[in-house]
């Protein structure tokens, strides 16, 4: 059986995954700590050089979390800005002699749902550093002349947002990982009970396990995000008429008060025609989605 080696890029972790026959069979993560295109490649290099020699795959798929044109050049790359001087082929070319294929990330976990989903009609969203989405009809991947499926993160949801980029007052600035312990920190002066207090530091996960239970301060943080998240999805959902969102991404297998309170404020933002068809749906994919996808899409792409 033919074995694809798939990876994920994230701002903060990079994961690896070994797929053969549409099924992943290994897989694995490291921190992504570099801070440059270098530090990157050694961070990469033993993860790619230990999974070639264990599997022999015959393919690389990469997920990156930015835009990439034709011959590989980073055009955007929001949360790894050191990668925009970058070419994603030049620096795999320097790691291995396998052919390597590449897509946006949130493309590509969209591509996996596609494949593998029984539903044919639902954006399929990422939430972690950042948010990415893809829109999804008849289990068809829907882009434009660019290859673009539409920026979820980029909606604007604030028009009282200082500066006048590109970034300026967009969903992904009010919704992302690190938004989560920003505001749990702000408030952990009025909750001295908090089980968060007694940790060092703390991430999303830490916060969902203390919603799991009952701590005031996490609760509190899962409802104030989970709000911001139902409005974000409002103004996709009021676009396009599609009301089903499939979550994928780090912060996807969280608490479901956060997917609770979200889907409560569509239901009041919503159109009336799509108020009882609102769903949000957590990828029984789970957070492999990523790794899935890159590597289907390097077999694909072999043929």
């Amino acid at each position: 059986m033919m074995k694809n080696l798939g990876i994920d890029i994230g701002g903060s972790f990079i994961k690896f995954g070994i797929v053969e026959d549409n099924n992943l069979i290994h897989n694995t993560e490291i921190p992504n700590n570099a801070i440059n295109l270098s530090e990157f490649e050694l961070v990469v290099n033993n993860t790619i050089k230990d999974l070639t020699k264990r599997f022999s795959p015959e393919s690389i798929g990469i997920g990156f979390p930015g835009t990439i044109n034709s011959s590989g050049d980073i055009i955007s790359a929001p949360n790894m800005t050191y990668w925009e001087s970058g070419n994603i082929i030049d620096v795999f070319n320097k790691l291995t002699d396998l052919p390597v294929y590449y897509q946006n990330d949130a493309y590509l976990a969209g591509y996996a749902e596609a494949k593998l989903n029984e539903i044919s009609e639902f954006y399929f969203v990422t939430l972690g550093t950042g948010i990415g989405s893809v829109l999804i009809k008849d289990k068809v991947l829907i882009t434009t002349a660019s290859g673009s499926s539409g920026e979820l993160g980029h909606i604007i949801i604030s028009f009282q947002a200082k500066g006048d980029d590109y970034r300026t007052g967009i969903f992904e600035n009010y919704f992302n990982a690190n938004e989560f312990v920003l505001k749990a920190k702000s408030d952990l002066k009025n909750f001295p009970n908090s089980m968060l207090r007694s940790l060092d530091s703390f991430s999303v996960r830490e916060i969902s396990d203390a919603v799991n239970i009952g701590d005031d301060l996490a609760i509190i943080n899962f409802m104030e995000m989970g709000k911001i998240l139902g409005i974000g999805l409002s103004s996709a959902a009021n676009l396009t008429g599609i009301p089903i969102f499939v979550i994928g991404g780090g912060i996807s297998q969280v608490n479901n008060l956060l997917f609770e309170t979200a889907t409560s404020e569509m239901k009041k933002r919503v159109i009336p025609e799509l108020k009882d068809k609102v769903s949000i749906i957590k990828s029984k994919l789970h957070n492999e989605a990523g790794i899935l996808g890159a590597a289907l899409y390097a077999k694909e792409n072999m043929k």
